[in-house]
């Protein structure tokens, strides 16, 4: 989780945790009266005033924001305690991305749940940010290239969203500059390209799930069409 993931999770937690904790102060030290006497939550008024007696319970016009105050307060303690101690533990999991398990199973090709040392490389993306671990990660060969397909954190938000990586034959300059002089690009279904000497990346605008496994391919072939467009033109000129 996040830095700050994790303070908004924090502050979600205490305010939760205030406002029960103030719905149980009112609820407890809420009073009415009996006649001239005041009455605290939880007694009894006894009256003989007609000859017979009768319990009048306090009003409500104290107990019932009391009682709002507790249980929305109880339902914001809850959620932070959830985002604090539970939310990121689910992070690293294989449910969900059955897609990539059958690919690796069904091509031949790597899955693991994560990787620590994937982004090293990329430390100095801002994207990625940096000491990231990478998830549900699938690593193969594509028309004799190497790809790789992850998920990984926002490090300004947190949120979860899936890249895929090209990597060259051999690292080219020349690649970068060609890359970078392309108008655009990038086509569908890629959606945020970058370029290094050696590889070649698109980053999702948000995590990427499919009912199909070949579907998590779409972006490798676009990626791979890429590096297949600048080699056929480095050929080409010289």
């Amino acid at each position: 989780m996040s830095g700050r993931t994790s303070r908004s999770s924090s502050i979600v937690l205490i305010v939760g945790l205030a406002v029960l904790a103030s719905g149980v102060i009112l609820l407890l030290t809420g009073d009415s009266t009996c006649g001239t006497t005041e009455m605290h939550i939880g007694g009894q008024c006894i009256t003989y005033g007609d000859g017979s007696s009768r319990v009048l319970e306090p009003d409500g016009q104290t107990r019932l924001p009391a009682l709002v105050a507790v249980g929305l307060g109880g339902l914001i303690a809850a959620a932070g305690v959830w985002l604090v101690f539970f939310a990121d533990q689910s992070v690293p999991q294989s449910a969900g991305v059955g897609d990539r398990i059958e690919l690796a199973r069904r091509q031949g090709w790597q899955f693991l749940d994560v990787d620590a040392d994937l982004l090293t490389a990329w430390s100095d993306t801002p994207d990625f940010g940096e000491e990231q671990p990478a998830y549900a990660v699938l690593r193969g060969h594509y028309d004799d290239l190497e790809f790789v397909v992850f998920d990984f954190r926002k490090p300004d938000t947190g949120e979860l969203c899936t890249a895929w990586i090209v990597y060259l034959p051999e690292p080219s300059r020349a690649f970068v500059r060609w890359a970078t002089a392309q108008e655009p690009l990038y086509r569908r279904p890629l959606n945020l390209v970058g370029v290094r000497a050696d590889a070649v990346v698109d980053i999702a605008a948000r995590l990427h799930r499919s009912t199909e496994p070949d579907a998590v391919l779409r972006q490798v072939r676009a990626l791979v069409e890429i590096v297949r467009r600048f080699e056929a033109q480095a050929a080409t000129s010289s």
